[in-house]
């Protein structure tokens, strides 16, 4: 071979190794602003916000969300008044199921109550995981949590939420990111 041949073929393998050492999941800590929610995520997210209509009223939710390793990781706060928590998550549950084409309300599947330290314990602080259809019609497997604060530093009561779109390419990356959920 000649010495071409060989700075091309150590090119492609350095090229190849520098491939292989890219991290699929940098996993870091995010602290949104007006929220006591922290999350470990797999990497850096962006975040939007937008008004919507939840149990018959407007609610302000704020979304950060990446793609890693195959799967889109999601977190969610919304701030609200603690008397409508409970139907703003149920309302919450319901949209989320039925934009990924999974049957919501009483045909909802079952999920596991799920409150993080610090979260307040009520009946629609759950946890499941399901599949539905993506737009395309391909299979969409969804790991969701919702789950609320009550009398936070950030200014009274918030409705929050957790997804993992699709399955990561770690088998343990869906339970890194739900148990490193917490509530300051």
């Amino acid at each position: 071979m000649s010495s071409t041949c060989f700075r091309h073929l150590g090119c492609a393998v350095f090229l190849l190794c520098m491939a292989g050492c890219s991290p699929r999941f940098n996993w870091r800590e995010v602290a949104p602003p007006s929220t006591p929610l922290r999350a470990s995520m797999p990497c850096k997210p962006e975040i939007a916000a937008r008004t919507v209509p939840l149990d018959g009223g407007p609610v302000e939710m704020h979304l950060a969300g990446c793609d890693a390793g195959g799967a889109t990781f999601v977190i969610g706060w919304a701030p609200v008044p603690a008397p409508r928590l409970g139907a703003v998550l149920g309302a919450w549950q319901d949209s989320t199921l039925q934009l990924a084409g999974i049957p919501a309300g009483p045909d909802a599947p079952a999920g596991r109550g799920f409150v993080p330290a610090g979260g307040a314990a009520l009946p629609q602080s759950v946890r499941l995981a399901a599949t539905g259809r993506a737009p395309d019609g391909a299979p969409l497997p969804l790991q969701a949590a919702w789950f609320a604060a009550v009398g936070t530093e950030a200014g009274g009561a918030q409705a929050l939420f957790a997804a993992v779109y699709r399955t990561p390419e770690a088998a343990d990356a869906s339970e890194t990111f739900f148990s490193g959920l917490r509530l300051r």
